[in-house]
């Protein structure tokens, strides 16, 4: 007789909150509150509870958690979650503190594990922590200080915030140099490329691309065009690396700056790559001359001096003998060594047909132009009208 081991039953429930159902062992965070003793759990999944205490700029809401945690009946301590904080800092050392803090999720996952795990906090109610005034007893004066600093880190922001960026702003001067390079990239690209960015680094960003600008073959190749983009974004990662990697001690920090290291050189073989692939130099033209004689940099020139017959008559230009020349050239080779079926073909002259009709609409549009402007000269000549 052969026994054949009974399936174990996964305990499910539902979250009211997103209405899925979720293992009852994986899905929610256990509870010792006699409010939840049915299935030991609280109510809310927790993936719910996560997003329902973080700003939408990824920052932990101190007061929405403390709510939930009413809600879930656990204790709220605001030097757990300094502490939580700095367990995703000691992860991410490369990292600053502002970019640590946007890590909300991950920092309320540090949190709840602490206050379900740890002697400190086991077994300990909402009311418990409010009894203690939302911080530990054996909290010292080190400590409050930190609790501070919570509070300034996990507080809703919505005027210190903004006030900050504002201030870190005004420290950021643009050149007039700097001015023209983002004007110029935004006028070839099409769009910001760098909006996402801080300001520091979008001047950085700016300044980095204007270079490659000046070759008309860059410019003119989107996807070309984009590498270069992808570069330009992973030479920005370099400098924050570097950056941070100056800023750390080589006996202290030495786990941090191998993390930093790792990065750095993994965006630099990235840079590698797609140079080699795309035919892109990464690295500074030793000919600082290149691309200065071309139509498009003589013209920016012009433009940005104020120049107003800077424009080209591309009608002249198009009558020119090299025009007409290198015209006739590209026809010729594409007679030569075009392979077209029937199909091609038909398409082709189907092409044509609608091009000439559309050709010969225009011609007559500027044919009545013309003639009235005609009338028009005459009767001015003859002080008539």
């Amino acid at each position: 007789m052969v026994f054949i081991a009974a399936k174990k039953e996964v305990k499910k429930k539902k979250c009211p909150i997103c209405g899925n159902e979720k293992s009852i062992a994986t899905g929610f965070y256990k509870s010792s509150s006699p409010m939840f003793s049915l299935d030991k759990c609280v109510p809310i999944c927790i993936s719910c509870v996560k997003k329902e205490v973080v700003n939408e700029n990824g920052t932990v809401n101190e007061n929405k958690l403390k709510t939930m945690c009413q809600r879930l009946d656990k204790p709220f301590y605001s030097d757990e979650l300094d502490s939580a904080f700095l367990q995703q800092k000691r992860e991410n050392g490369y990292l600053s503190d502002d970019e640590v803090a946007k890590c909300g999720e991950k920092i309320v996952g540090f949190y709840f594990k602490n206050i379900n795990t740890l002697r400190q906090n086991k077994d300990k109610s909402f009311v418990d922590s409010e009894n203690d005034g939302f911080i530990h007893k054996t909290v010292n004066v080190i400590a409050q200080n930190k609790k501070e600093q919570t509070l300034q880190r996990y507080s809703d922001i919505t005027g210190n915030e903004k006030s900050a960026c504002k201030q870190n702003e005004k420290l950021i001067v643009w050149s007039d140099q700097d001015k023209q390079n983002k004007q110029y990239a935004i006028e070839v690209v099409g769009y910001d490329p760098f909006e996402e960015y801080p300001e520091e680094g979008r001047k950085f960003l700016f300044n980095q691309l204007s270079p490659y600008l000046e070759d008309d073959s860059n410019a003119d190749d989107a996807y070309k065009l984009s590498q270069i983009l992808q570069i330009i974004k992973n030479n920005y990662q370099i400098d924050i690396c570097d950056k941070k990697m100056s800023q750390l001690d080589p006996l202290k920090d030495a786990e941090s700056i191998k993390t930093l290291s790792d990065i750095k050189n993994k965006l630099v073989q990235s840079n590698d790559k797609i140079a080699k692939e795309n035919e892109i130099s990464v690295k500074n033209r030793s000919n600082k001359d290149a691309g200065k004689s071309t139509l498009t940099y003589l013209m920016r020139d012009l433009r940005e001096k104020d120049f107003d017959k800077a424009e080209a008559d591309y009608y002249d230009q198009l009558r020119g003998v090299g025009s007409q020349w290198a015209t006739g050239m590209s026809i010729k080779a594409i007679k030569e060594n075009g392979i077209f079926d029937e199909n091609d073909k038909k398409e082709v002259y189907e092409m044509q047909l609608d091009m000439i009709a559309t050709l010969n609409k225009e011609v007559d549009e500027l044919k009545e132009k013309i003639r009235i402007l005609t009338l028009e000269n005459d009767r001015l000549k003859a002080g008539v009208g």
